[in-house]
């Protein structure tokens, strides 16, 4: 598979080329099935974008806007995925957006695996864009170097669009090392990938993992999907 990378001098112009790139894929499904489909990332890197988008004037109210994973926690959590895109994204132009979350009252994320792929299955087609971020051990979505269930979550001949993961904890996990998250093959199937990272010591993660560390999680997911890599100090 291809990894593209799209570098600019300046986030603001990262950001601009990443929503006209997004924005295209969305207009496109919107034209042609009458609805769109959108995987987000959590995090303090796609906050821009977020707030870029909100402004655009889309079709929102048939759009669906999906978490590419989750932390196991309530959405009054402060770390919740789901909470920080509803409150960067949800408002505006973007204020009729149906978000799909991916916690359940479940206690653990395993138990509410199947629950939630059925209600991904309710997004009726492949996702029309994906954006991706990138951890300094280099996972992307939940999927943690070493995590318990990355291997079934890589399983390119697996059905199932989200899987529940147990990360090993870290600096970089935190405390939620439980996590729903995305699979390889649900990632595979969009129709546009973007990974969205910033300064240089990501983009230094982001090399080594595509040249020397090709166990790196980022790594074997671009193995097996194209990625469109946007970048800005």
């Amino acid at each position: 598979m291809t990894t593209a990378w799209h570098c600019y001098d300046r986030r603001d112009m990262m950001v601009a080329a990443l929503r006209d790139a997004t924005v295209a894929k969305l207009r496109e499904s919107l034209t042609k099935y009458g609805r769109a489909a959108w995987a987000v990332s959590g995090g303090s890197t796609p906050a821009p974008l977020f707030e870029a988008m909100s402004a655009v004037p889309l079709d929102w109210a048939h759009v669906d806007v999906a978490l590419v994973d989750e932390r196991w926690v309530g959405t009054d959590h402060p770390r919740s995925n789901e909470a920080f895109v509803r409150g960067c994204l949800k408002k505006n132009k973007a204020k009729d957006a149906r978000i799909i979350g991916m916690k359940t009252p479940h206690e653990h994320a395993a138990e509410a695996a199947a629950t939630v792929n059925a209600r991904y299955a309710l997004i009726p087609r492949a996702f029309d864009s994906v954006l991706l971020g990138l951890g300094p051990d280099g996972h992307t979505a939940s999927l943690f170097p070493g995590a318990e269930g990355l291997e079934k979550a890589f399983d390119m001949k697996g059905k199932r669009t989200c899987a529940a993961l147990k990360a090993i904890k870290s600096d970089v996990t935190g405390d939620e090392v439980e996590r729903m998250s995305l699979t390889a093959p649900a990632i595979a199937c969009a129709h546009h990938v973007a990974l969205m990272i910033t300064g240089e010591d990501k983009k230094k993660v982001l090399q080594e993992a595509l040249s020397t560390k090709r166990d790196l999680p980022v790594a074997r997911l671009a193995e097996v999907v194209d990625i469109d890599i946007y970048w800005a100090p």
